[in-house]
């Protein structure tokens, strides 16, 4: 991803100007900011994108991911809510309202990197590939929070993208597939 690229999708003008001032006080570059969900043609012309979405376009948002992600974006659903919810499992990471302005930052600088030091063939982030090996070894969403110095609801995020993404649901299909490539060593 190039770094500082980003667009803000939301419907309130204060997240828009709070995450506008956080993004501008660390170099991170806006190209636009929107506060309704623009039409296809827009989105496709979008690539290798920061989008931070308001979750409450998750229906609209829902119809599009796939030719997003498809294009190298990545999809950060900003919440108005202090928790996490089924919707929430769509987008790569959420921001959520009572987070800081260093955690929000660190949730977005972990995808300013190059893309192909944190892919794996199955397309899992080093950080995905980091929780698969910690639920692997047993540990709770809790545990893995407080190792990773992330909140519970990342963890939970994560969690949902790796089973998407693997297709596997059960934690010993996890630990099996984490042996199986040698993430884990039960020896």
């Amino acid at each position: 991803m190039q770094n500082g690229v980003s667009v803000i999708i939301h419907k309130s003008s204060i997240i828009q100007q709070g995450l506008k001032n956080i993004l501008l006080s660390h170099n991170i570059g806006i190209s636009e900011i929107m506060n309704t969900f623009p039409v296809c043609a827009v989105l496709n012309n979008w690539k290798n994108v920061l989008l931070l979405i308001d979750n409450q376009y998750v229906s609209e948002f829902k119809k599009h991911r796939k030719a997003l992600k498809k294009n190298g974006n990545i999809l950060i659903g900003v919440s108005i809510s202090a928790v996490f919810n089924e919707f929430d499992s769509f987008f790569d990471e959420i921001i959520f309202i009572n987070d800081g302005p260093d955690s929000i930052i660190n949730k977005i600088n972990y995808y300013f990197s190059d893309v192909s030091d944190t892919k794996t063939d199955n397309q899992l982030s080093i950080r995905e590939i980091e929780i698969l090996t910690m639920v692997a070894m047993g540990y709770s969403n809790k545990i893995i929070a407080d190792k990773l110095f992330i909140s519970i609801h990342t963890v939970i995020t994560h969690r949902k993208n790796i089973t998407f993404k693997l297709g596997i649901k059960s934690i010993s299909g996890l630990t099996l597939y984490a042996a199986l490539n040698n993430m884990v060593d039960f020896h």
